[in-house]
């Protein structure tokens, strides 16, 4: 379905303002290989100091923050106070939206991103996107602010496990459902193989001073040492 005029607007703007948009949650975790679906709602990371100049232009043609009762969380972003969402559609009570965050909110800077080619990108501004180990890191350390328990650090880490999955692994099966295996059941071949050369790329990611930690962790969970419910937490 395509976007409202007014949502189009906006992005022009937005692309007129120079404005860093980098794409979050489903757009990026489904260009990872985390199979979602995208529907019309925009989740952009935004760097700090242009945020206030977003709202400004949002406000200009119209669109007003909305809170969390006429707009529910979808996403877990969502759950973060520091966002800004409006909405752009509404279909009876379905509400498509568009969500903005900081990028420090995700430990993201500027150079951690790359650009989307116009072949990649349908909208009509710059959009940026990031691999894998940074979407990761940045997953690691939002749950890890977050006390234990808590809905964003739960759908942080599930997000992960989805995306480490699905982007290192072969999760296709044959049939017409997935029959999980016995926990003492040996990996096969094939799945030592994609361990191996998994734990081999992470061990290659450059991590920001102080966060090798991060690396060690994923490493661990993904291998079976630890769980990912494992990873620090807020007041650990």
């Amino acid at each position: 379905m395509p976007l409202p005029t007014q949502t189009i607007q906006l992005l022009e703007q937005l692309k007129l303002h120079n404005i860093l948009l980098v794409e979050w949650e489903n757009a990026l975790f489904n260009r990872l290989g985390y199979p979602l679906v995208v529907h019309n709602d925009l989740i952009f990371l935004v760097p700090d100091e242009q945020l206030h100049i977003v709202e400004k232009l949002a406000a200009d043609i119209g669109y007003h923050a909305a809170d969390r009762e006429t707009l529910p969380p979808r996403y877990p972003s969502e759950e973060s106070d520091q966002s800004l969402r409006y909405i752009i559609q509404k279909h009876g009570n379905i509400c498509s939206r568009i969500v903005l965050l900081p990028l420090s909110w995700a430990g993201v800077s500027p150079n951690d991103v790359v650009h989307l080619s116009d072949a990649e990108n349908s909208l009509p501004c710059s959009v940026y996107t990031m691999p894998v180990s940074v979407a990761c890191t940045a997953l690691v350390r939002i749950a890890s602010r977050e006390k234990r328990g808590s809905k964003l650090r739960m759908e942080a880490i599930a997000a992960l496990c989805s995306v480490i999955a699905y982007h290192f692994f072969d999760t296709s099966y044959e049939g017409d459902y997935y029959e999980i295996p016995p926990e003492d059941q040996e990996l096969s071949e094939k799945e030592v193989l994609e361990m191996t050369n998994a734990v081999n790329n992470m061990k290659e990611w450059e991590m920001k001073e102080g966060e090798e930690w991060i690396r060690d962790e994923l490493i661990k969970a993904m291998t079976g040492a630890t769980s990912y419910d494992d990873l620090p937490c807020k007041n650990d």
